[in-house]
């Protein structure tokens, strides 16, 4: 039998799920669950203890869907596809991002450290090839103050994560990052950019569909000549 540990977890991310822009409230949650509010208090100290945990959770399976995405080779190609893939997570996620970088009431959780460091590191190779106009700790700080606001902006407004704005304001971060585009160059590249918003964007195909679409986007990606052996993800990694 599923521990009442493991049900709180499967309450909240159920819970999330359905209603993705209101938080529930701790009743909502032990009584989803099943358990009594003492097993809550009992696992997790309180409420933001248990979004926490599915926070990290839903991140590290974002995580973990964005590092199977096949790269360009091109740093800002997979700059833009890294940042579509974070604004997507934050847009069908909104509570669980906002509470990721809740700094104000001190609740930034392990999943927004991880995507810093990510973003750190991703920028350090940008300025070993060269590429970055400004220091590591400037840049990291100027993307995730962009990234944020985008998705703040988005999840207020209802808009895409790959609209007009979000597009708008990656474009705007590259130039100010590097001074350059990020518009893919051939076919190759569009398909591995493609892949790359595939795995963000909300569901439009069967699993079916998804998988013939991904089996011809992938043609054209191993089509081409080798990639580069510098290459990096955009805003988290």
């Amino acid at each position: 039998m599923e521990s009442g540990k493991a049900r709180l977890v499967a309450a909240a991310q159920s819970l999330l799920a359905e209603h993705p822009h209101r938080e529930p409230s701790t009743r909502e949650l032990y009584e989803a669950a099943g358990v009594a509010a003492p097993t809550l208090y009992h696992h997790f100290g309180d409420k933001d203890g248990l979004l926490q945990v599915v926070t990290e959770d839903a991140f590290t399976a974002y995580l973990e869907r964005k590092r199977a995405v096949p790269r360009s080779g091109d740093l800002l190609v997979d700059f833009a596809a890294g940042w579509d893939m974070h604004i997507g997570f934050g847009v069908e996620h909104p509570v669980l991002y906002a509470l990721m970088h809740d700094r104000e009431e001190e609740r930034s959780t392990r999943a927004a450290q991880i995507a810093e460091e990510e973003l750190r590191r991703g920028l350090e190779r940008l300025a070993e090839a060269g590429l970055l106009r400004m220091d590591v700790d400037e840049a990291t700080a100027l993307t995730m103050a962009m990234a944020i606001g985008c998705v703040t902006q988005l999840n207020h407004s209802g808009g895409s994560a790959t609209g007009p704005l979000a597009r708008s304001m990656c474009r705007a971060l590259l130039s100010e990052l590097t001074g350059r585009s990020s518009e893919p160059t051939d076919a190759e590249q569009a398909a591995r950019l493609l892949l790359a918003r595939l795995g963000s964007a909300a569901v439009l195909f069967t699993q079916a569909e998804e998988a013939l679409l991904r089996q011809w986007l992938r043609v054209l990606t191993e089509g081409s000549a080798p990639v580069r052996n510098i290459r990096e993800d955009g805003p988290d990694e």
